[in-house]
């Protein structure tokens, strides 16, 4: 294909050819006129007709060159925004959220190495203040800041005026003349221009972005202005998330203790049975992330109550009027999962002869849950990457975006940092999910919620003629087993159980011969235990065990042998909510 200029010389020349062909012309007829005719008024006319021509052909190439002259113009401009548009994507790609202060170093530093190296800066780094105004922390790229107090006095004061101000800073062009110049820092440092923008929430200075280049005839553009502007907001929202965290982490820390009851009545969580300190543990830092749009990732096997969990989240939040949709990752193939998720247009591709909505859009104000995310193919993630950084796509065939307000909390039962190493699971994404992780315990780690569980799933399949219960000596074998496959395998047991069980009463003889086998009334000895450990897992099996016999705690203090006072410091010892 031609070039706006190879086509404009083309056109030029066609014009020349023309004109030369159409003045030899209008030559010869002036020639013949004489040659025939005396009249000088049609002579006249053949000079009028021509110089006519000439004023016209000289304003067709005039129009011709404004207009490629205005393509070329416009051909630069599309250059440039798609080069902006390929660093704004580099930029929402870098995905600055941090839950730690380890993440917040190593993604920072990452993020100033995307701004350095897209705006064509020699060196930046980013400054955080402190309550006092004081300078808290600094990230650089290609400054030794603590080794070069040039650099320091250079980029102080540029900071200092970017905070006072409240507003960017751009210098530019530097020399003799400029303010910035009479410092010694510039001779030195052979700084040419510097850009500076501070990181504003609300209406608190939280620190600023500094870049500069040195030695460079090439000026920060606005355009460079405008995209490190973005960079700042986008650092802003991951240090407003991290403040967020670290408030939800201290509350949580100096709340005074409540007792689980009193916990279920603020979190309403009445399917999520037990009352074991692991479980007291996790809702208490789920009934802080409820009330909070944080996306959050559920870790735990498989059967530990991941889904429950995240319904509860959904159920105790502002959106809990809205849809809450779940997306098994795991079970739709790879091929079904993009649809499922975004939705496609009619015609998108054979067999599509209508619209379908997918489950992003129909979650539309309410939350989407992706369970088993570790199995999601890796070339699918980064759309759903897109989505959670824009809040918007496109359904399959789709050309036009398409906005929502989604939460997203994601499950999954693999090791992630396993799956990054090997290219399963890319990092961003996981930094992205993970604002907020919850683990869920294993049901070997909270044994003392296997009676109430017990109790709620007989429960749950009595009938008003048969109300099935369980033999102590049945719930002893049960508490004994590890169950590898947490609470949805014990749910499965007890079902067998009421299937295959003569009487309403399930006893031993009706629990499956696999775990019959592994019960022992022996401590089972753990591979690590210590001494001080076997006596308090012994302490804890003995005293559940009294417990289920008593009435009452009082009447369990006597069945031991102690006080009620000593009695209620063990349970607190122990761990024992009743």
């Amino acid at each position: 294909m031609s070039s706006p200029l190879e086509k404009k010389i083309e056109l030029q020349n066609i014009l020349v050819e023309s004109a030369s062909k159409i003045s030899q012309l209008c030559s010869e007829l002036s020639t013949e006129i004489r040659q025939t005719s005396n009249s000088s008024q049609l002579n006249s006319k053949v000079d009028q007709v021509f110089k006519s021509f000439l004023n016209w052909n000289r304003e067709i190439a005039n129009q011709i060159n404004t207009l490629f002259e205005t393509q070329i113009s416009l051909e630069k401009q599309v250059s440039i925004l798609n080069e902006e548009k390929k660093k704004l994507e580099v930029l929402y790609s870098s995905g600055i959220i941090f839950s730690s202060k380890q993440e917040k170093k190593s993604l920072i530093e990452s993020a100033l190495d995307i701004v350095v190296k897209e705006l064509k800066a020699d060196a930046g780094f980013i400054t955080l203040i402190n309550e006092r105004d004081e300078i808290d922390s600094i990230y650089s790229k290609n400054m030794l800041l603590n080794d070069n107090p040039d650099a320091m006095e250079i980029s102080t004061t540029v900071i200092r005026n970017t905070l006072k101000s409240h507003s960017p800073v751009q210098v530019d062009n530097l020399d003799d003349q400029h303010d910035y110049a009479k410092q010694v820092s510039i001779l030195k440092l052979g700084i040419t221009s510097a850009l500076c923008v501070p990181l504003i929430s609300g209406n608190k200075v939280l620190g600023a972005v500094y870049l500069d280049k040195r030695n460079n005839e090439n000026s920060f553009s606005n355009n460079d202005l405008m995209y490190l502007i973005s960079f700042a907001n986008l650092i802003v929202k991951g240090l407003e998330i991290s403040t967020q965290i670290d408030s939800l982490e201290k509350k949580m820390i100096s709340d005074p203790l409540i007792k689980l009851d009193d916990l279920r009545k603020e979190f309403i969580s009445s399917e999520i049975i037990g009352r074991s300190k692991k479980l007291f543990d996790v809702l208490k830092v789920a009934s802080k992330v409820a009330v909070t749009d944080a996306s959050l990732i559920i870790l735990g096997e498989s059967g530990s109550g991941k889904n429950l969990l995240a319904q509860a989240i959904h159920r105790n939040s502002r959106r809990k009027d809205h849809p809450f949709y779940t997306v098994d990752c795991s079970s739709i193939p790879t091929d079904l999962l993009e649809s499922e998720l975004f939705g496609y247009e009619s015609g998108a591709f054979t067999g599509a002869t209508k619209t379908k909505v997918g489950k992003l859009e129909l979650a539309h104000g309410g939350t989407l849950f992706l369970d088993e995310v570790g199995e999601m193919n890796i070339n699918l993630q980064p759309k759903l990457l897109r989505v959670i950084q824009t809040k918007e796509f496109e359904r399959l065939g789709g050309i036009q975006p398409i906005k929502i307000d989604v939460r997203i909390i994601a499950a999954t039962n693999k090791n992630i940092n396993e799956l990054i190493q090997a290219n399963k699971f890319r990092e961003d994404l996981y930094y992205r999910l993970k604002v907020i992780e919850i683990t869920m315990p294993k049901l070997r780690e909270r044994k003392e919620d296997i009676a109430d569980l017990v109790n709620y799933y007989l429960h749950k399949n009595s009938t008003v003629e048969k109300l099935f219960t369980i033999s102590e000596k049945s719930l002893e074998v049960l508490e004994n087993y590890n169950w590898p496959g947490n609470i949805r395998e014990l749910e499965h047991v007890l079902l067998r159980c009421i299937v295959l069980s003569k009487s309403s009463e399930i006893d031993v003889d009706d629990l499956p011969p696999e775990i019959v086998q592994q019960f022992t009334e022996e401590l089972p000895m753990n591979d690590g235990m210590t001494l001080s450990e076997a006596e308090t897992e012994f302490r804890k099996r003995f005293i559940l065990k009294v417990l289920r016999r008593a009435e009452s705690k009082t009447e369990a203090a006597k069945l031991l042998g102690i006080n009620r006072t000593h009695f209620h410091k063990l349970l607190s010892q122990l761990e024992i909510d009743v």
